[in-house]
């Protein structure tokens, strides 16, 4: 089992589908259910590769999710997920030369669950399977799986934060186990940081400064730490083998709102400290390289309804 370094504490958060903002309990029971639509596009522009060659990645999200408060104080939905990362490797030697993968899919199912145990305190928990793989390779060879869950204290109408933990297993590698920070804390009437929800560059919500205008537009600055593992197909360098991208995506956020509903972002940033990693099937390394700074550009919806 693998602990990741206690720095990351701030910026390894994965997706929760519930805001911190939203930790006080719902006055009464809501007997509907609530549906929500997500999408993202993302195109990172080339990169170079320290170990020879070039990479950029177009990158594809979609979920839906569906909600209900059964009662005063419990909330259960469902959500799922498909997205596609299409990688363009070029280069006449190194890792750019070797173009070990293609495109990449993923499918997420979760069940996001929280508790109001008091006005106080909020529990979480969100078991969830992913399925990553290349085109050609089956999505069940890629198949990962854990569990998000943590608590939230309201200390105040401006402030609430909570630990949190999450265990997740990788494809031919030991479990992450790391730690959460959940956190809203509303600094001024226009200016917060939270953990907020939403799929941006990282496809989840990282800790991010907000600032909302009195108007419908919104800003944001964040980031997180990412990494995904897949397993690849049998036509490539390394067959049935596996993939790893891991990178620190920073962000600046513009999003526009028609109506509480239905928002629209636009997003621009930049991956940092990013590596890429070839592994055989066994998960014993081919090959690695570090990734130059990659800049990107996106959009993203989300609508409820």
């Amino acid at each position: 089992m693998r602990y990741l370094p206690a720095h990351f504490l701030l910026i390894i958060l994965f997706a929760l589908p519930f805001s911190t903002a939203h930790a006080q309990p719902p006055a009464t029971q809501d007997d509907g259910w609530r549906w929500t639509l997500q999408g993202a596009a993302v195109h990172q522009f080339d990169a170079d590769l320290d170990q020879g060659g070039e990479v950029g990645v177009n990158r594809y999200f979609l979920n839906i999710a569906v909600s209900r408060q059964f009662t005063s104080q419990f909330n259960m939905g469902l959500a799922i997920g498909y997205g596609v990362d299409s990688y363009d490797f070029s280069g006449e030697s190194g890792f750019g030369a070797l173009d070990p993968w293609d495109d990449i899919r993923e499918t997420r199912i979760s069940l996001p669950m929280r508790y109001f145990a008091s006005r106080e305190w909020t529990l979480f928990a969100i078991p969830s399977l992913r399925y990553q793989a290349e085109q050609g390779a089956s999505l069940g060879d890629g198949q990962s799986g854990g569990l998000l869950a943590g608590a939230i204290y309201r200390f105040s109408e401006t402030f609430s934060i909570g630990p949190g933990i999450g265990v997740f297993s990788e494809i031919e590698d030991d479990a992450s186990v790391f730690p959460i920070l959940l956190i809203n804390w509303k600094l001024t009437d226009t200016l917060s940081v939270e953990t907020g929800g939403g799929l941006a560059a990282s496809r989840g919500p990282g800790v991010q400064l907000t600032w909302n205008p009195a108007n419908n537009w919104r800003f944001a600055f964040g980031g997180r730490y990412e990494k995904t593992r897949f397993r690849l197909d049998d036509d490539g360098v390394a067959p049935g083998g596996v993939g790893e991208d891991e990178a620190v995506p920073l962000y600046a956020l513009a999003e526009y709102s028609w109506s509480e509903e239905v928002k629209l972002s636009f997003i621009a940033g930049a991956e940092v400290g990013g590596s890429l990693r070839l592994e055989d099937s066994s998960g014993n390394r081919i090959s690695e390289s570090d990734l130059d700074t990659a800049a990107f550009l996106g959009l993203t919806f989300r609508a409820r309804f």
